[in-house]
Order: C-alpha cells, then sequence, then structure tokens
C-alpha cells in the first residue's frame, strides 16, 4: 500500500472506510461518528484538512490520518486502517508522515493525540516515536437499569444547581483551570493549564462535534450563596439514546461537598427523562478518586484507550 495526501483521496473511494469507521464506534463506544464524519469528508472535499490516506493497489482508502496545529500545540486528529488491512505496519505507515509533518512546523513544542485502538494497538508505534502514553478508560453508565435513577445526595445548602447558559461560560472555564491545578489530568491536555486555553476548550465543546453535539438541556453549574459558579458539568450527545459528559470540574476550595455527586445525578435523572438509555464520560487510569467516584455510581468500563504527549 502507498500513502498519499489527503488533497489526492476522493470521498468516494473513501466510502467503505468511513463506514466500517462509523461502525466501529457504533458498536464499541456507543458513539455515532456520522457527523464527525461529515465534517471530515467536507475538509477532505475541499482540500483544506492536512493528512494523509492510505491506498490499496485496487486505489480504495484503507486507512487515513489527520493533524491540526494551533499554535504552538499539534494535534494527531484521528488514524483509523480498515480492519482487514490493520497492523502496526499499516499504521505507522500513516503516523510516520504525520509526526513527520507536524515535526516540521517550526513553532510545534508540543503534539498531542487522544485515541482509540479499534483494531490495533497504538501504544507501541507512539511510544516509538517518543510519546508518553498515558492510560484512560471511557466508561458507560446504563439509565434504563433500575441503578438509582432519581436518588439525591446530600448537598449543602450553601449551594444550588442551575442550568446551564452561556453567560457563564467565563466563570465555568476558570472552574475548570481551577479544578486541573491538582488533577491527575493536568498533564494530558495543554489548554487544562492556562484560563484562556480552558475557555478556548469550553467554547470547542460548545462549538464543534469532536465530543459529541453540545446538549445544553442536560448540562449544570453549581453556584455558592453568593451567586459564584462553582462547579461546571457540560454534556453532550453522541448518539440519539447515548449521552456523554465531556467535562465535570469542581472549583478546589469547593470538593469533598457532594457537588460533583449532585450534578451527575441531577444529570442521571434529566438525561433519563429526555429518552437516553446511557451516559458515557473517559477518565485517566491515574485519577483514582474519579474513577472510584463514578464506579460508585454506576459507571463501568467499555474500553480503555491512551492520551498520548510529546514535548518535542
Amino acid at each position: 500500500m502507498r500513502v498519499v495526501p489527503l488533497s489526492e483521496v476522493t470521498i468516494e473511494s473513501a466510502a467503505e472506510l468511513f463506514e466500517e469507521e462509523i461502525q466501529c464506534w457504533r458498536s464499541q463506544l456507543f458513539w455515532d461518528y456520522q457527523p464527525a464524519v461529515s465534517l471530515i469528508s467536507k475538509y477532505i472535499e475541499s482540500r483544506t484538512l492536512p493528512g494523509y490516506g492510505l491506498i490499496t493497489a485496487s486505489g480504495r482508502v484503507a486507512g487515513y490520518s489527520y493533524y491540526a496545529v494551533s499554535h504552538p500545540i499539534g494535534y494527531v486528529g484521528n488514524m483509523f486502517v480498515r480492519r482487514k488491512s490493520a497492523s502496526p505496519q499499516s499504521y505507522d505507515q500513516l503516523l510516520d508522515p504525520t509526526v513527520s509533518s507536524l515535526r516540521a512546523w517550526g513553532r510545534v513544542q508540543r503534539i498531542e493525540c487522544q485515541a482509540f485502538s479499534f483494531n490495533c494497538d497504538l501504544a507501541p508505534l507512539f511510544t516509538r516515536y517518543g510519546f508518553e502514553a498515558l492510560e484512560r478508560h471511557f466508561l458507560c453508565r446504563d439509565l434504563v437499569s433500575g441503578k438509582d435513577i432519581g436518588k439525591q445526595s446530600d448537598l449543602a445548602s450553601a449551594f444550588r444547581i442551575v442550568n446551564w447558559e452561556s453567560r457563564y461560560l467565563e466563570p465555568a472555564a476558570q472552574v475548570v483551570f481551577d479544578s486541573y491545578q491538582t488533577s491527575a489530568d493536568y498533564r494530558i491536555c495543554r489548554d487544562y493549564q492556562s484560563q484562556q486555553g480552558c475557555l478556548r476548550f469550553l467554547r470547542n465543546l460548545v462549538d464543534s462535534p469532536g465530543c459529541g453535539t453540545f446538549f445544553p438541556e442536560t448540562s449544570y453549574l453549581a453556584l455558592d450563596s453568593s451567586g459564584r459558579v462553582c462547579a461546571v458539568l457540560i454534556t453532550s450527545k453522541i448518539g440519539p439514546e447515548t449521552g456523554m459528559i465531556p467535562q465535570i470540574s469542581v472549583r478546589q476550595n469547593c470538593q469533598g461537598k457532594g457537588i460533583g455527586s449532585q450534578l451527575l445525578e441531577t444529570y442521571f435523572q434529566s438525561a433519563h427523562r429526555l429518552g437516553l438509555k446511557r451516559v458515557a464520560l473517559s477518565v485517566s487510569k491515574s485519577n483514582k478518586g474519579a474513577h472510584q467516584l463514578y464506579t460508585r455510581l454506576g459507571f463501568s468500563t467499555a474500553q480503555d484507550f491512551h492520551a498520548f504527549i510529546w514535548n518535542v
């Protein structure tokens, strides 16, 4: 197989590839990846998506990768190879030019990637290039099996839960930044390491389909007695019956008061009421406290994956 720039790939030749990728996300993660594929296809058609295609002798697309740069960070956006062509060698055929292209950008200081290994273990490939591989869990919780839907934990009277409103975006970003200063997840994403980065991160959750379609109806904030935002829960939909929690954060001086549990239980109720059958989130293996909380609330691991980081 040969590697070509994505600018030489046609959507027609990649149709079977994308269909198989959509099926992997749906069957293994309950995730409808069609909106993301539609967006990727749009950029491929316009010849504006940097990346590479893996082409078979018959001219079909067996795999692809793409990347993006937001100085000083480079991102490996995705890599996927069809099952019948998947191997460490075929994935490396895509990873090698992708990493080389990102390193060729003179101002890129760090490369990040979070990738699911649907049909090949990617960790040995990334670590061979110098990436650090941080283990993460993709967790799911059933909402229709009687796991205490509607149960409420005690919440101090000094706090109240309110529905998401866009005017809270900046104070919510401040909460996210504050919470990550002592979090095991701090190193995963450069955006977590500054208030401006956290604001950019939340805006991406609201405006782009990378972590599902933003679902404000089930997103909440916790306010203290003075009306200050002290916790935030951002949710999305990744499928017709599946909700996602791409972000939950509690300000450090408000942790240990049951606020995170109450936000989650409020979410379970509203998600169930709106017809969702399950909810999902991801957590780092090293974040033992959060993992224990999610397990206690009924989450279980659907798939393990990695966050890859490389300070070049």
